[in-house]
């Protein structure tokens, strides 16, 4: 091959490889997935053909040799005996075929399979000691997980003493009963709360609470399927789940035991007829060889097992027609198309309004008002337009048009360059912008106001009563009281709750102003620069660019929030309502072991996680950076530290075994 096409391919793989890293981390990291699974699938299966094709070439650091999640921060970590695998994808009978054809040829002849419905929740790994509950861990990224037992333990569900004594390892699911997910969100909308977006995301986050109370308020439930290690092992699969559930594990009851293409086939159908009657969230099902004993000398992959593959259902969609297009108007001004759609029945629930993105994908898919188009739900969760019907088009159809005006104040708008976004260029002086800047900076990572919610912020603005998020301390609890659902108790709280959040740290105020592109890490890094609002507020570009992990795109939004007058008047305010506008520089003496040092932490380590390590480098009087460059003084490398490891060594930047950081924090440098 020339050398411009195998660039092109490498250049494609590595696309690929980033594309899929960034899904993981939305997916297992922060459970919030951008796309459907169908679509992930796809950029998982092209990697998989040019890494067949091109082996030569395949990547070091390829992610489809690892199972995708990290721990988290704030958890132990768990490290496992045995690697959690996650599970290859079959999509169509042909595909099916061919798994079974694979297995029999294996087995020599015929092969049983066990199939179960494959819950959408997070898996967890369950540890006994002589039938006693001692530990729980998530995934993670396959090697280490997170301990959860806390959190575990308060499943009503989960066995914390078995009806034997024995000591082994299973792997479950945790997961929100649909009913349960529907009576949390109305309690949540009662409370003023924002909704939670779906059981699964629900789910995962639940159980990443570092408060087992708030777990247990959410009532997860638990299923178990696999026993990865017990003191008597069993021969086939389905007789390890009879055994589960005889030591009084809850295992879902619809498995079923099957032999040959149509009996698995049939299963399929049956449960992509009959999965909404289920009260869990389910997107396809599990076919496992039968006989472990011969599962168990297939092996695995990196990633998977060669003996079990998911069948992943297609995401359900229906034609319907466009009403109209409506324009929503954001925090930061960006204007987000929806489709009114005429009512149509999808995945269980009657849908009246898909999303259509932003301009560049109306213009792909050429979409407009009064077309029969097809819509789905993207992760089974929100609906979207996939493509229009043109069969169906009705004539005098006119391509879709962004205006030039706010649909909400009537402000300029105005297309961003290198964007696919139109932003109403009025800031504060957009109602839609105020709601959403006022539900921002109430919401928990940042003002952490407790009851501001979009109810409470939609009757403060109805009334009247606020007109820019300074405006919620001059608030008080008689004015409040006389609103419809407030009363005395619930008006003095709120009004408490805002007088609290006064205290909140600086990073906390940057990052609830809502400017673009600063994130809580990103207000975090401002915060301890710059130390004192006002200091932030007079920063130049190159000031700010100086600030390592301050690129330009950054140090332009922030000078732009800060040069609008309109925004200076409400940091005015606030500072006059006593929030606390600096963040004191902890003192740290000139001969602390880490002074004037530049580190960063990569992969995972045994004595701490990554905040804690983090902290620990800030207390000793050295400096955090998430990107290894010239200037870092050394990197400080746990379990499987990845692509900063290969800067560094790029670079000639020292790395640092944690054995070697700890001595570097306890002032010595000797063995």
């Amino acid at each position: 091959m020339a050398e411009p096409e195998r660039e092109a391919v490498v250049a494609r793989m590595r696309h690929l490889a980033e594309a899929i890293r960034y899904h993981n981390h939305l997916y297992y990291d922060l459970d919030q997935p951008e796309i459907t699974d169908a679509e992930y699938d796809q950029l998982v299966q092209e990697l998989e053909r040019l890494e067949r094709l091109y082996p030569e070439w395949k990547l070091p650091d390829s992610p489809l040799t690892s199972v995708g999640g990290q721990a988290q921060e704030g958890f132990v970590p768990v490290r496992f005996a045995q690697p959690v695998l996650s599970l290859m994808n079959l999509h169509d009978r042909d595909e099916l075929e061919e798994f079974v054809r694979r297995m029999e040829s294996e087995a020599n002849g015929a092969a049983a399979f066990c199939a179960e419905l494959k819950i959408d929740g997070l898996s967890v790994i369950l540890f006994y000691e002589q039938g006693r509950f001692v530990r729980a861990a998530t995934r993670g990224d396959g090697l280490v997980g997170e301990d959860v037992t806390a959190n575990v333990a308060t499943i009503s569900e989960l066995p914390l003493r078995l009806r034997e004594p024995v000591t082994m390892e299973v792997r479950g699911e945790v997961y929100l009963a649909r009913s349960r997910f529907r009576a949390l969100n109305a309690e949540r909308e009662a409370a003023g709360l924002p909704r939670l977006a779906n059981p699964r995301n629900a789910a995962a986050g639940s159980l990443r609470q570092l408060d087992p109370e708030i777990t247990r308020e959410r009532r997860l439930s638990l299923f178990v399927y696999e026993i990865r290690s017990a003191s008597e092992p069993v021969r086939f699969q389905h007789q390890a789940l009879q055994r589960l559930s005889a030591l009084g594990f809850p295992v879902e009851p619809h498995w079923q035991r099957c032999q040959g293409v149509d009996s698995l086939w049939a299963y399929v159908t049956r449960w992509q007829n009959q999965r909404e009657e289920l009260d869990f969230e389910t997107d396809g099902l599990v076919f496992k060889l039968d006989d472990l004993d011969l599962a168990r000398r297939l092996g695995n992959t990196q990633k998977a097992p060669r003996w079990a593959m998911a069948f992943k259902f297609p995401p359900e969609e229906a034609l319907t027609q466009i009403r109209r297009i409506v324009l929503s108007v954001g925090r930061t001004g960006t204007l987000t198309p929806t489709a009114e759609l005429e009512p149509v029945r999808l995945a269980g629930t009657q849908v009246s309004r898909a999303s259509l993105h932003n301009a560049d994908i109306i213009a792909a898919l050429d979409v407009r008002e009064g077309d029969f188009v097809y819509v789905r739900k993207a992760g089974e969760i929100i609906p979207e337009v996939v493509r229009v019907e043109f069969s169906l088009r009705p004539e005098g159809t006119r391509p879709f048009v962004f205006p030039e005006r706010c649909p909400v104040c009537g402000g300029e708008v105005r297309r961003v360059p290198g964007e696919a976004a139109y932003r109403c260029l009025n800031g504060m002086a957009c109602p839609a912008q105020i709601r959403e800047s006022l539900i921002h900076f109430g919401s928990r990572a940042a003002m952490d106001i407790e009851g501001l919610g979009e109810k409470t912020v939609d009757l403060l603005l109805a009334q009247g009563m606020v007109h820019d998020v300074s405006d919620l301390y001059q608030l008080k609890a008689e004015a409040l009281a006389a609103l419809p659902r407030f009363g005395p108790v619930l008006a003095q709280k709120l009004v408490a709750n805002i007088a609290a959040s006064k205290e909140r740290p600086l990073s906390r105020l940057i990052f609830a102003l809502g400017i673009r592109f600063v994130g809580e890490k990103v207000a975090q890094v401002l915060a301890r620069h710059f130390q004192h609002m006002d200091r932030l507020a007079a920063a130049s570009r190159e000031e700010l660019t100086a600030v390592p992990e301050i690129g330009d795109k950054i140090a332009e939004s922030v000078r732009q929030f800060f040069e609008e007058p309109r925004n200076r008047a409400v940091l005015e305010k606030l500072k006059g309502y006593g929030l606390r506008m600096d963040e004191p520089a902890e003192a740290v003496p000139a001969a602390a072991p880490l002074a004037g040092q530049v580190l960063v932490v990569t992969g995972t380590l045994s004595h701490f996680s990554r905040r804690e390590a983090e902290e620990a480098i800030v207390r000793a009087g050295g400096e955090v950076s998430s990107s290894v460059s010239r200037r870092t003084t050394a990197v400080v490398a746990g379990e499987k530290p990845g692509s900063k490891l290969e800067r560094a060594r790029e670079l000639g930047v020292p790395v640092w075994s944690e054995a070697e950081f700890l001595r570097r924090l306890r002032g010595t440098t000797g063995a």
